[in-house]
């Protein structure tokens, strides 16, 4: 459950079956329901309702017409390249871009093929770890995030201050081959 601001939009583009709902039954609703305050009055009743097994169709009509954003997709720049973007910064420092498995099978496998990962003009990553442990303290590397996108990271520390990116970055993945 979220706003209809568009903040669903990577969901929105990953489902192929999903259904939309307005949530207008009010009754739900922790009363009073404050202006400010949606997560606590809306959301959380709602949610547990739902949780309880009411019928989605009890809280609203299904809507198409809900905000979604076209955020940008990796594109190939050649044969061996890849070009996606840092879609966010989270908390950590860690830069996460909108590069799937799916863009690129062959550096999510067990043993990727050698490979290089650049933010702008500057070498920044030439391997994958599966936690963020696994990086030796301060170095940078590829790790396939929580939200299913490549993620370029530091073990102990922020990869956007180490690297002086940011969201919007160009993120070049670069396979060598095997």
């Amino acid at each position: 459950m979220a706003p209809d601001n568009g903040v669903l939009s990577l969901v929105y583009a990953r489902e192929e079956r999903l259904s939309v709902r307005h949530v207008t039954a009010e009754h739900y609703f922790l009363q009073p329901r404050s202006n400010t305050f949606h997560a606590r009055d809306i959301f959380s009743p709602v949610a547990a309702f739902l949780a309880k097994g009411i019928e989605p169709s009890r809280f609203g009509e299904e809507i198409t017409d809900y905000v979604r954003f076209g955020a940008p997709r990796p594109k190939p720049v050649d044969e061996r390249t890849l070009r996606g973007v840092v879609l966010k910064v989270d908390r950590f420092g860690n830069l996460i871009t909108n590069i799937t498995p799916q863009d690129a099978p062959q550096l999510f496998e067990v043993t990727p093929p050698a490979f290089k990962i650049a933010i702008g003009t500057k070498l920044q990553a030439t391997r994958m770890c599966t936690s963020y442990a696994d990086g030796a303290p301060g170095e940078v590397f590829g790790i396939l995030g929580s939200m299913g996108f490549l993620e370029v990271a530091a073990n102990r520390g922020s990869a956007y201050q180490l690297l002086g990116a940011g969201k919007g970055s160009e993120v070049n993945v670069v396979m060598e081959g095997r």
